[in-house]
């Protein structure tokens, strides 16, 4: 007997090109930002991966098992 297939999901996000609040990537997760892209704060504990261009504006932390991956 063939396996079921297990239910999939895709998250299509559309990000703001100026963000107000602070953005925080948890140590077990990982994001994508598409930029160009203004920020007031980042904390990165896990690992954000960025597309185009980052500007953040007051600060940025990138924790001990943080990872900041910038392409193109």
């Amino acid at each position: 007997m063939a396996s079921l297939a297990k239910d999939k999901s895709i998250l299509v996000g559309i990000n703001t090109k100026t963000y107000t609040n602070d953005v925080v990537i948890p140590e077990d997760h990982s994001a994508i930002l598409s930029g160009p892209v203004t920020v007031p704060n980042i904390t990165i504990n896990g690992t954000l991966n960025v597309i185009s261009n980052l500007n953040v504006t007051t600060n940025l932390v990138i924790g001990t098992n943080g990872n900041l991956n910038l392409t193109g």
